[in-house]
């Protein structure tokens, strides 16, 4: 090898090549490995919202809507899928403040045509309605820009004052993502803390 400088050089520039391709496999292997968790992370989040469905742990059995534990998984799930494919969302709170001045019977009765309102004034399926406690509901508006959120918000109100009349004192607010915030528990306790 003493004799041929060129065959040196090529034998060299080989050896640099080959040290490159070895970084990209060892580089490869690490973006594999990190989309592998990612998928496994995501399966897990699904496995976990859909092992509920069929049982009567995700439907509230007075208003038909779905049940705090199952309306936050949805939110979460949906804030994570918004978040990798670059959507937006909107989280609506409804909260009758005076349902505990009302009688059993009526409280009910309001509770029933609240859930029934909320149904109707959502865009199905693409939004999901859940009752949170007692006198709060919240909403996720799937794949929705702000403005538009806004409109849905603006018929909740109207269908709600048209439906269930003066007597009942309803709080509304709503948060959407990204534009009030990337945090999903922050979004999620000013969207509550507003209609408290």
């Amino acid at each position: 090898m003493d004799g041929n400088p060129e065959l040196e050089r090529r034998i060299r520039e080989l050896e640099e090549q080959l040290e490159k391709c070895r970084q990209r496999e060892k580089e490869m292997e690490k973006l594999v490995q990190e989309y592998n968790e990612l998928v496994r992370r995501q399966f897990e989040i699904f496995d976990d919202f859909v092992k509920d469905i069929g049982t009567k742990r995700i439907i509230d059995p007075l208003t038909r809507v779905y049940t705090k534990e199952h309306i936050m998984k949805l939110i979460t799930y949906y804030h994570q899928k918004a978040f990798e494919e670059n959507l937006n969302y909107g989280i609506i709170a409804a909260r009758i403040t005076n349902l505990g001045e009302m009688m059993p019977l009526e409280r009910e009765s309001q509770l029933v045509l609240l859930g029934k309102i909320l149904r109707d004034s959502v865009r199905v399926p693409l939004d999901s309605i859940g009752r949170y406690s007692e006198d709060t509901f919240m909403i996720l508006l799937t794949d929705i820009n702000k403005e538009n959120a806004e409109k849905v918000l603006k018929r909740i109100k109207d269908m709600i004052e048209v439906q269930m009349g003066e007597d009942i004192k309803m709080k509304l607010a709503m948060r959407v993502y990204p534009e009030d915030g990337e945090n999903l528990e922050e979004l999620v306790n000013d969207v509550l803390e507003e209609v408290r």
